[in-house]
């Protein structure tokens, strides 16, 4: 049950450290970063429940630290929507087969990935008027299935607060806020769907040296770097494991 060869060993720890790292200092991109890597060698599920758990445990950790660093209007108005999305990405999880549930995550982490390049190029968006509460719900449950789904829920709502002109470590907390909400509801949506199993669990627990190593280093680097560059490598990095996904599916 827990027998992990030495390759996907060295995957977890990446991946646990990407984890802590890329919360901690974007509050997004651990879904389409680290979710094709890790597919290619581990079934999706299990790829997605790893790094639901991982996160789970990154925000707990880091609650200190954000809290009162978070927009409580974005937190309300996303929150609702979020739930639902998330209960019915559970759903999904529960009839879609796997070969097909790969295509479906090597897809949308592409069109993210890309989407956001093309974001980071042309630049911030123009300014727009607050998000009408319906706007915010409907926004809050598609990402709140790509959460579930694609553990890339937070990749959609940052271009959004970005463009509310949301401070950046406002933006982190903001996810984090929400996040820390909803974490428990996907937990128990993975554990309906039957993907919550021991050797996920014993995996998080094993790599929790490699968050907090994740974190402290985001916590670091937040301050000093570019975000534009490093958006740029990630999502390159991202975009590259999506299609591997669909090429070698």
């Amino acid at each position: 049950m827990f027998d992990f060869t030495p390759l996907q060993w060295m995957l977890l720890f990446i991946g646990a450290f990407g984890n802590g790292f890329l919360k901690r200092t974007f509050g997004a991109g651990v879904g389409i970063t680290l979710m094709p890597t890790l597919a290619l060698v581990f079934s999706a599920k299990f790829a997605l429940v790893y790094l639901a758990l991982c996160t789970t445990w990154v925000d707990l950790g880091i609650s200190r630290q954000m809290w009162r660093n978070w927009d409580r209007r974005t937190t309300y108005i996303f929150l609702p929507g979020m739930a639902v999305g998330v209960i019915f990405g559970g759903w999904v999880l529960t009839w879609v087969p796997e070969q097909e549930l790969r295509m479906f995550i090597g897809g949308l982490c592409g069109l993210i990935a890309a989407y956001q390049i093309f974001v980071e190029f042309r630049g911030r968006p123009v300014k727009i008027p607050p998000i009408p509460v319906w706007a915010g719900i409907g926004i809050g449950t598609v990402s709140g299935m790509n959460s579930t789904i694609a553990n890339a829920g937070a990749t959609l709502l940052v271009p959004i607060m970005i463009g509310q002109n949301i401070a950046p470590r406002m933006i982190v907390g903001t996810i984090w806020a929400i996040f820390f909400l909803v974490n428990p509801l996907r937990v128990a949506a993975y554990w309906n769907a039957g993907v919550l199993t021991e050797s996920v669990v014993f995996a998080t627990l094993m790599v929790i040296p490699m968050l907090w190593a994740g974190v402290r280093c985001g916590a670091w680097l937040q301050p000093r770097m570019q975000r534009r560059v490093f958006n740029l490598c990630v999502l390159s990095i991202a975009l590259i494991g999506s299609l591997r996904i669909l090429i070698y599916n």
